[in-house]
């Protein structure tokens, strides 16, 4: 079968893994369905990207019959409108879309490999000690809705009750060096490491209540898409909130996972006009400053407990799904 679009490059962590799921797909795919089949991986592809020789050689190919995309481990560059477009100037017969996308064919390829590397944490490690910090908030690429959450967060005099980064403006003075097993080797940019597989410095991760989520998208109109980012305060034994798609809520808890929103109903973080959710979570970091963190992270914990744990069987069931996808 014919495949189409770029990989990671082979000094990623992650190399090894996504050639093992493609390969797996292939296999899966040419077992089940017969006829013309193709696969494109949906990572960096498309007509803005310098590698879219890719991109024109999948439009000159011929008749498909079945057409895959996948998008596993960056999301698919297309939102939702421009790949139904896609498809249709593709003129496959049939199309299915694998892994971050909102079909019966989803799954979460982050969760299956972060866990290779992250190190071995203790409750010691997790448990809140003091709640010296109401939140914490990381974000290493300055994106539109990270860069506007911390502007809002500094008119309103806020950024002083939690850990903030941003890009190059505001760092903690991490070194590559001291993320080394986690960050892919990549240069820091921003002028923060890549860490992808550790939960940052021990002493603001055990002193912090909430984590404040910078995801990788923000808008709706996008395929939702759940990153290590999430995942992170759920295997930090971590209350959380998204800053970004208001989606990732209600996919987390069809996935069977806890989500904490109930704890503050008069705030609303899931079903507001999407230029009010920057400001709404700011207003829970001001409630959240009057109250008894101490004593509402014990009231969670069985919830953070419970998270921990299905992280670790939602791991095992993805790897299940990625290797079964058409069974």
């Amino acid at each position: 079968m014919q495949t189409y679009g770029v990989t990671f490059p082979s000094t990623s962590q992650w190399h090894r893994h996504q050639q093992e799921l493609i390969n797996s797909l292939k296999i899966q795919i040419e077992t089940c369905f017969s006829g013309e089949n193709v696969l494109v991986n949906m990572t960096w592809f498309g007509p803005q990207f310098e590698n879219n020789t890719e991109y024109a050689k999948f439009l000159a190919h011929g008749p498909i019959d079945n057409l895959f995309l996948l998008a596993s481990e960056d999301p698919c560059f297309f939102n939702q409108q421009e790949t139904n477009e896609f498809i249709a100037r593709s003129g496959a017969k049939h199309t299915y879309l694998l892994g971050h996308f909102d079909t019966e064919y989803h799954f979460n390829f982050f969760s299956t490999v972060i866990g290779n590397y992250f190190p071995h944490y203790t409750d010691g490690d997790l448990l809140m000690d003091t709640p010296r910090y109401v939140f914490l908030n990381y974000n290493r690429k300055p994106r539109a809705h990270r860069t506007k959450f911390v502007k809002i967060l500094d008119e309103r005099k806020l950024g002083d009750l939690g850990i903030v980064t941003l890009g190059n403006d505001r760092t903690l003075g991490e070194t590559i060096e001291e993320y080394k097993d986690g960050n892919w080797n990549m240069p820091d940019d921003y002028g923060i490491p890549h860490d992808i597989h550790s939960l940052g410095r021990p002493e603001y991760w055990q002193n912090h209540f909430l984590n404040v989520v910078g995801e990788t998208d923000f808008e709706d109109h996008l395929w939702t898409y759940i990153t290590e980012k999430t995942y992170k305060p759920i295997i930090g034994l971590r209350p959380f909130v998204i800053n970004g798609q208001q989606e990732v809520y209600k996919l987390l808890r069809k996935q069977g996972f806890r989500t904490f929103n109930h704890y503050w109903p008069h705030i609303d973080l899931e079903n507001c006009n999407i230029d009010k959710i920057h400001c709404n979570i700011c207003d829970l970091i001001e409630w959240l400053r009057k109250q008894d963190l101490k004593q509402m992270y014990l009231d969670m914990l069985p919830d953070l407990s419970y998270n921990r744990q299905r992280f670790n069987e939602f791991a095992i069931e993805q790897k299940h799904r990625m290797e079964n996808l058409f069974a």
